[in-house]
């Protein structure tokens, strides 16, 4: 999986690479060839990262810390600092 700011930087290139050939800068096969790249960096941007896996591993991550605080809080072997 891609890191976010990879996947930022796919998205700004397949926006360059759509722009250039949908404004007409690009003409001919090298404007197919602008589409084709669009195309790759889009659908690889979104295949190497998804928003939900993120967001399951951040509840995750947040679960376990909450679990960790309360084994800490119940265990009654623990000194207390007063």
């Amino acid at each position: 999986m891609l890191s976010r700011d990879g996947v930022i930087a796919r998205f700004i290139f397949a926006f360059c690479f759509y722009f250039l050939s949908g404004t007409q800068m690009v003409t001919g096969s090298l404007a197919t060839i602008c589409g084709i790249l669009g195309t790759v960096a889009l659908t690889s941007a979104l295949l190497h990262y998804s928003p939900l896996v993120e967001f399951l591993s951040i509840r995750a991550e947040r679960k376990s810390g909450e679990e960790r605080g309360v084994r800490s809080q119940g265990n009654p072997g623990a000194k207390r600092r007063e």
